[in-house]
């Protein structure tokens, strides 16, 4: 069990907070009382984090020029910086609390200067598509530096650029290798980055500056012309990014999956993770096919995902629906005393609606404070509309509901702003989407789903979270396209195909890590492994296992497993944790090349 020491201070904090709680009424008062029981006292190396994070932020802000060394240079110098102040401290003299927060940044710092490298990296390599590209990005960081640019050189140097740009489109390859379209994507972002960007620039001075104005009026409209062709064709060339249907992306290949893991501090390897996904997937399978049996449907799954998929609500009465099963699920919990739910997290959270075009890249509800409704609406077209309600039923929404509010991302929102919050600079998905995917798994365990069509919606959603691994992987290592991952969601889930690509759209173009959608499962299964050693052993409760995974804010489970068991990280944050039981290699071999084909 946990124990606290409390000083001085806090036993004035905590008389006050008596003296306010015999005002309160008795929900805020239970609640005041637990919080304060569990408030952590060390503040490891919070100050310290929060000021590097604050130091970051602010590099960030002033230096926003896409394909900037500039950036690099202070982004690379401040966490070496960092990184020399770490090999000062004694490591030994730390507090538990210390010495993880102290694994924390300096796997950080080496995965961002990880980063940076490869950055500059695949920059060079997206601006030879783009000679003289560099000139504007000078002219960018110029103008940031001094607001004040000289116009007639700077007329001269616009002039330049489109000059030599126009000659070298005529230049470029007819038929582009794999390697070349991946670095002309990457220039494509670029350069509509860089377009918006040198807008501003000339928005500032026009008009303010007479001279900029007689000079660079012309020269930089017919630029700004020329840039917007040049994005264009480029775009042709590598794929068609100008295509809204078309799902294009930038795998990260071997070595940055390499980087992604050791962050993650994942002691196993793609072919292994695909088989961990193999182990799951062929659980959920078996278990799909008791379901259709129990529902009539025989061995034939497919046919009983098409009844599910049948039963939605009519349109106009998702929002209740959700406010049912929302209510349904936090009363499930508090009457197994599963976790601490705070009554005001349990007040404070919203609903809105999600925009027809946000869902051609979430096709299924979103949440945390607010949940965001994916429903059809009156101007989508009839196939869109039954897409979206058969990929939206009620069985579904039970299995994700309780994931988006409580006691999955509402109420981790809710702890992350009030324990050890300046852990949020080490945000993983693991900690994020691991623990809202460990409650899908403990609450089938505990009879949550209460009919075979539940369980067939809860399963739809567990065999995607395995299926997210094998594709995800499979792209981002270059051995699927976008088109194989649609196909093998919809022939091995059973998705609908629009809500397919839109779960691919979503994976390659929303902006997520690389192994955000492997993070789903693999996190679910680390909190898994860390229920059973402490509490299915007897050592620590449900309810306190769970709230000391709440306060230890978002960071890689490993870590999180050191504060709950007491044994101390390494300092170098090497990942020695094997969850998972041991995988057959040979059998991941296998895997991975029938993800290849």
């Amino acid at each position: 069990m946990i124990s606290f020491v409390v000083t001085r201070r806090w036993q004035l904090s905590l008389l006050s907070l008596g003296m306010l709680l015999t005002l309160a009424p008795d929900p805020l008062r239970r609640d005041a009382v637990v919080a304060a029981q569990y408030e952590s006292l060390d503040p490891g190396l919070g100050d310290w984090i929060q000021r590097f994070s604050a130091d970051r932020k602010s590099i960030e802000f002033k230096h926003r020029e896409p394909l900037s060394a500039v950036r690099r240079e202070q982004l690379t110098q401040l966490y070496r910086v960092y990184l020399a102040d770490l090999e000062k401290i004694n490591f030994p003299g730390l507090s538990l609390a210390g010495k993880i927060d102290y694994v924390l940044l300096r796997n950080e710092l080496d995965y961002q200067l990880q980063l940076l490298r490869l950055e500059g990296e695949r920059d060079a390599a997206a601006m030879r598509w783009l000679p003289g590209i560099e000139i504007i990005v000078a002219l960018l960081e110029e103008h940031e530096r001094s607001h004040e640019l000289p116009p007639r050189q700077t007329a001269e140097q616009l002039v330049a650029i489109r000059t030599r740009l126009s000659k070298e489109v005529a230049l470029w390859p007819a038929e582009p290798t794999a390697v070349e379209q991946t670095a002309g994507i990457r220039a494509v972002v670029a350069l509509k980055e860089v377009r918006k960007r040198l807008a501003d620039l000339h928005q500032f001075y026009l008009e303010y500056d007479p001279l900029y104005t007689w000079w660079c009026k012309n020269p930089y409209e017919l630029l700004s012309s020329e840039l917007e062709k040049v994005e264009g064709e480029l775009g042709k060339r590598c794929g068609n990014t100008e295509d809204p249907d078309k799902i294009i992306g930038q795998p990260i290949g071997s070595e940055g999956m390499e980087i992604e893991l050791r962050h993650e501090m994942i002691p196993y390897s793609p072919a292994e993770l695909i088989e961990i996904a193999e182990r799951e997937f062929r659980w959920c399978d078996q278990q799909m096919l008791a379901a259709a049996n129990a529902m009539g449907h025989g061995d034939d799954w497919r046919a009983a995902m098409e009844t599910v998929k049948q039963r939605h609500v009519d349109p106009g009465k998702q929002p209740a629906m959700i406010r049912n099963l929302a209510e349904e699920s936090i009363r499930f919990l508090k009457d197994r005393d599963l976790l601490t739910i705070p009554t005001l997290c349990e007040q404070a959270w919203r609903m809105e609606m999600m925009s027809p075009e946000r869902q051609r890249v979430n096709p299924f509800f979103l949440g945390g404070d607010t949940i965001i409704v994916s429903y059809p609406t009156e101007k989508m077209t009839h196939a869109e509309k039954l897409m979206s309600m058969r990929g939206n039923n009620e069985h579904f929404a039970r299995a994700t509901v309780q994931h988006e509010l409580i006691p999955g991302h509402h109420l981790q929102w809710f702890m992350m702003d009030r324990y050890r919050p300046y852990r949020k600079a080490f945000e993983t998905p693991f900690w994020i989407e691991g623990w809202a995917l460990y409650w899908e798994m403990l609450l089938w365990d505990l009879d949550f789903p209460r009919s075979p069509e539940d369980r067939v919606g809860m399963l739809f959603w567990r065999k995607h979270r395995c299926a997210r691994i094998i594709f995800s992987l499979g792209y981002q290592l270059g051995r699927m396209t976008p088109e194989q991952c649609v196909d093998y969601l919809v022939e091995r889930v059973g998705h609908e195909r629009l809500n397919a690509e839109a779960e691919v759209r979503r994976s390659v173009m929303g902006g997520y890590s690389p192994l955000y959608q492997a993070a789903y499962m693999l996190g679910g299964l680390q909190i898994r492994a860390l229920h059973k050693e402490l509490v299915e052993s007897g050592t620590i409760s449900n309810r306190d296992f769970h709230d000391a995974i709440l306060r230890q804010g978002p960071i890689p489970i490993t870590l999180v497993r050191s504060a709950l068991t007491g044994e101390p990280p390494l300092p170098t944050a090497s990942p020695g944790w094997r969850f998972a039981e041991e995988v057959v290699l040979e059998g991941a071999e296998q895997s991975l090349r029938a993800a290849d084909k």
